[in-house]
């Protein structure tokens, strides 16, 4: 009876690990539409769902005001780019791994067919491009560009006060306003020069 016993257990400890191990590979598409792909477990893929779900909850109210913010100001000439800012998604992709060195597999197959996609959409785009822009039309676009940017950052820092947390973003989290952005890139290349010389030095 008691060998019995121990083989129920082990048998219900072994299920339990190998359902605990049970991961996803996940594409996360954040509010600009860039994505990314994560190994995650059920526990991390419900709390990322459970933090969009909060997002959504505050993105309507942050997209209006930012909007309203946009129209007030007279020196904005281009309309308000909020319709092309989504909330952000996740979303499997496939079957569950029970190995989480295979879901490591799956997602890097997934990224490298991702960043391929990417460079034949940017080579269509300068061929399109090519001889056919003047500066005129160069000017319009940064300025389409930089709107876009705007309208971005408005909405983003608004979904963070609302959340008292930053909204995550791929390549980077927002946390300040765009006019500050290139400020603090310069602070922060100034500082890591700094602990370079500190590194060479010792």
């Amino acid at each position: 009876m008691r060998v019995t016993r121990w083989l129920g257990l082990a048998m219900c400890v072994a299920t339990g690990v190998a359902h605990a191990e049970m991961v996803s590979v996940v594409q996360i598409t954040d509010m600009r539409g860039l994505t990314a792909f994560e190994v995650m477990s059920r526990e991390e893929y419900a709390a990322i769902q459970k933090e969009i779900k909060e997002e959504m909850a505050v993105y309507q109210a942050a997209a209006a005001d930012a909007k309203k913010e946009w129209d007030a100001n007279k020196e904005n000439k281009l309309p308000f780019q909020g319709n092309r800012i989504k909330p952000r998604s996740a979303k499997k992709v496939g079957a569950d791994f029970s190995d989480r060195e295979k879901a490591d597999k799956r997602k890097a197959q997934l990224e490298e067919r991702a960043a391929e996609k990417q460079l034949e959409e940017m080579e269509k785009e300068s061929k399109k491009k090519k001889g056919k822009e003047s500066e005129d039309d160069i000017a319009k676009e940064e300025a389409r560009v930089k709107a876009y940017d705007d309208a971005f950052a408005m909405i983003s820092k608004r979904m963070g006060d609302k959340l008292g947390r930053p909204v995550p973003s791929i390549g980077f989290a927002f946390e300040a306003a765009p006019e500050k952005g290139g400020d603090a890139k310069k602070d922060d290349k100034k500082a890591d020069k700094k602990d370079e010389k500190k590194a060479g030095g010792h």
